[in-house]
Formats: structure tokens, sequence, C-alpha cells
């Protein structure tokens, strides 16, 4: 049966199939798991997977019996602090910032006061070694996540990036443009497209040496 990747009722572009193109890496750093992320967890189930998130997230750990995997629970920033949580029913749309009118779904179903930590002193407590892939989905907060991973991103082959761009869908959003700037001054390009829909699009970026 043929792909379908894109979706004419609803305009959205989806093709997850392109992360067979993905360079071979050691291990896979999971930020935002949220409902768990199947595909990659399949896809690396043999290599060390690090499973990042402020939400204590026992039905999609599950998923990940009998892998080389940890789980950290915490979330990550541009530097260390608490901050508020906004918990939603759907686990997964749970963010750091305010949710704007557009992208409303309903109001929280808790707010949660979590630590926030570098990306960096993350890994760093791991000792893992070698070469890393990261995903990142953390509604609305990429690119501060970014900004605390600047040494990780030096052994890093790739990064998705649920991203979002053209509408603002929270307050203190950044804009793409701003996510742009910052991998290019860490020599990273755009190589893949891998969602496009109205208010986000999962893209991903690879070092400029390996392209």
């Amino acid at each position: 049966m043929k792909r379908k990747i894109y979706h004419k009722e609803t305009g959205m572009y989806v093709d997850w199939k392109q992360i067979d193109q993905l360079p071979k890496i050691d291990n896979f750093i999971d930020i935002g798991v949220g409902e768990g992320t199947p595909l990659f967890w399949k896809m690396y189930s043999k290599k060390r997977i690090i499973c990042i998130d402020p939400l204590k997230l026992e039905p999609a750990i599950k998923l990940l019996k009998n892998k080389n995997y940890s789980f950290h629970q915490v979330a990550v920033g541009s530097k260390k602090g608490n901050k508020i949580l906004n918990v939603e029913k759907k686990i997964g749309r749970s963010t750091l910032l305010k949710v704007r009118k557009k992208n409303f779904e309903g109001k929280p179903t808790e707010k949660v006061k979590v630590e926030i930590k570098k990306l960096d002193d993350v890994i760093k407590t791991t000792k893992t070694k070698g070469s890393y892939g990261i995903k990142i989905d953390v509604e609305g907060f990429e690119l501060e996540v970014l900004k605390g991973s600047k040494k990780t991103l030096k052994k890093t082959k790739y990064v998705v990036i649920e991203s979002r761009h053209n509408h603002l869908t929270f307050y203190n959003q950044y804009k793409l443009s701003d996510l742009a700037h910052f991998m290019t001054l860490n020599k990273f390009v755009l190589t893949n497209i891998l969602t496009a829909k109205p208010f986000i699009a999962d893209l991903c970026f690879q070092p400029l040496k390996n392209v």
C-alpha cells in the first residue's frame, strides 16, 4: 500500500519514514517524552536511550522494558532553576509557557513546580561516550533547551526539533528565525522536514561538516 505523506483534507505533510536516513549514533536523547516516542525507541532498541521529562511517565517508560535506557525526571533549559509546568490532559501538550488563545484546548489539569537543569549537566551524569542524536518536543521551549546544550551539540550528529513557526501559540515564544540563527551559529544546517502542520514543523538539523 502506498505510504500517505500528504493529507489533502488538513493540508498536513507527515513523512517520518525519513528518519531512516539519519546518521548512525551511539546514544539517543529523547527530550519531552510525553506518551512515548516508539518510532525512535524501536530504531535505537540496541543503543543507549536517555529520556528526559519533568513528569513521571510510567506508561510510556514501560515501552522501554528490556532496553538500555535511563529516565531523568527534570526539565532542561538554558540555565538552572525552577519553573511552573502547566500539565494538560493530553500529557504531551504540557508546557512551561502560557498558552495563547490560538492554541488553547482547556485549562491545565494542574500546575507543578519543576526543576530545570542544562542538558549538558544531565548528559554529564549519564557518563555516556560517543555520538548523540537528539529529539526535542517541549511545547515552545525548544530554543531554551538548545541554549543549555552547547557542549552536547559538539558530539551530536542530528537534532530533530518540533519547532514553532509563523503563528504565536505561546507567550514568550521564540521565532523560527531565532531557532535557525542559533543552529547556524552552532554550525548546524536544516537537512529534513519531517512534518509540516499549521502551527508546528518537525525539522531535522545536522552538523555542516557531516552534510
